[in-house]
């Protein structure tokens, strides 16, 4: 992803998070197609990929880093996942994190 993409999603992604509330469009109300990665909060670490925001059901963390870029959510930063079995200071390129 280009750095121009980047900044337009890092300007239109929290927008879009404060409008669907991070949980099922429920009420009607239009949300952008931005991907999502996330995965349950506990248990399974794989983590998923979702059409907009407004699909990651409750419960779900956003997973970043590796092939997930950036996180989309507006004042969080990837982290390590503590649930899966690969540090991303080993040099693993596809190794992903979570946003908190």
């Amino acid at each position: 992803m280009n750095r121009h993409m980047k900044a337009a999603l890092a300007v239109v992604a929290p927008l879009l998070l404060m409008a669907c509330g991070g949980t099922s469009d429920d009420d009607g109300d239009a949300c952008a197609q931005v991907r999502v990665f996330a995965r349950p909060a506990s248990g399974d670490a794989t983590c998923r990929s979702f059409a907009t925001p407004c699909d990651v059901p409750r419960g779900y963390v956003e997973c970043c880093g590796g092939f997930h870029g950036d996180c989309v959510s507006t004042g969080t930063r990837c982290v390590d996942d503590p649930l899966d079995a690969c540090s991303p200071g080993s040099g693993a390129k596809d190794c992903p994190g979570i946003c908190q």
